[in-house]
């Protein structure tokens, strides 16, 4: 270490350790991403994600703590947004008219994408599986008003 850089840094006064400090590359590595780049998507994709404890503005450096890094990726599902709609509407089963199920589907998957940060729109879904279902219940309904869905207990709450 340079002896003019101080070993500890403050953060909202939060005492850090300067050895525990990582760049974007550094993240993207504990995280097994591609590069760096991809750091910005998993912060948008992921709220949850650990935000910079040190930022010195657009364009400059970020610094994340490894550890909060680590301990999150530990927890986090990190599939991406097409693996968890297609993992949830595997738990479901829609009822009606074949076109209405499609409907359903494609209408719920592209919420879910989009609302987990998947799609190139902004966000115009709340995250939750509730919203998605919602709108694309609407939209098979408008298909075939008696298409109905059956989930498991509690499918709502595990989102």
């Amino acid at each position: 270490m340079l002896p003019w850089v101080t070993p500890v840094v403050y953060a909202s006064r939060m005492k850090i350790d300067s050895d525990d400090l990582i760049d974007a590359s550094s993240v993207a590595e504990v995280l097994g991403l591609a590069n760096r780049t991809s750091v910005s998507v998993y912060q948008r994709r992921y709220p949850a994600m650990p935000r910079p404890v040190v930022d010195l503005g657009r364009g400059r450096t970020k610094l994340w703590s490894r550890s909060a890094v680590a301990l999150w990726a530990l927890s986090a599902d990190l599939r991406s947004p097409q693996a968890i709609a297609s993992a949830e509407l595997a738990q479901v089963t829609p009822q009606g008219q074949p076109l209405a199920q499609g409907v359903f589907r494609s209408a719920y998957t592209s919420a879910r994408q989009h609302a987990l940060g998947g799609g190139g729109k902004p966000r115009e879904v709340a995250r939750s599986k509730r919203a998605a279902y919602q709108l694309a219940f609407d939209q098979a309904r408008q298909v075939d008003p008696a298409f109905r869905v059956t989930m498991p207990d509690g499918w709502f709450e595990d989102s």
